[in-house]
């Protein structure tokens, strides 16, 4: 009996987890295969109805309250679900994506943030990427300026730039910065 395969896309912020997620339905569309698209009604940042990754692409995207809602909108004519902002989603979410898989047999790819700002797993994402059996790690470029040049260096960690108790702020490049390991650790050097 085949099950559908789980895919999870990680990485910090700025790192194309959103255009790796595009990319992929557009893919599935050209091939005709019937896909459904999830975002948790948390994500404010450009447009609500759609997935839009930073350089102005976007697709069309249902809009959740939790994870659960997602089961509301798949169809016997769905064949892929693409979740995107997983990290954003409650507890719940890998039991929906287990049940997506196993019992609907339909593929599931989820992108999202695995580390928050602290370094520490972000949501339901440990559990997706244990769930997985496909993974792919993205890195983004480490923008930390020193004498007005830029690292450039691999950057597995986003370093948040504003001071908060809060665990979740929405933002982007005003609000966060991809920072490779030692650039991260300035902020956090017991970790």
């Amino acid at each position: 009996m085949s099950v559908g395969l789980v895919e999870v896309i990680y990485g910090p912020m700025f790192a194309g987890k959103s255009s790796e997620l595009i990319r992929q339905v557009r893919l599935a569309k050209i091939a005709g295969i019937e896909c459904r698209v999830f975002k948790p009604i948390i994500d404010t940042r450009y447009i609500a109805e759609k997935v839009c990754n930073h350089d102005g692409q976007s697709i069309d995207v249902k809009v959740v309250k939790n994870s659960e809602e997602i089961l509301n909108f798949i169809d016997n004519k769905t064949q892929k679900v693409f979740i995107d902002e997983a990290q954003f989603f409650d507890r719940y979410l890998p039991e929906v994506v287990d049940k997506i898989s196993r019992n609907l047999k339909m593929d599931v790819i989820c992108a999202g943030l695995n580390l928050n700002y602290r370094g520490e797993a972000f949501g339901p994402m440990p559990k997706l990427m244990g769930l997985a059996q496909k993974t792919i790690s993205l890195s983004a470029i480490c923008t930390h300026t020193d004498n007005g040049k830029i690292c450039g260096g691999r950057a597995y960690f986003t370093d948040r730039l504003v001071e908060s108790d809060e665990n979740i702020i929405l933002g982007e490049k005003d609000v966060y910065a991809a920072r490779c390991e030692k650039h991260w650790r300035i902020n956090f050097p017991n970790l």
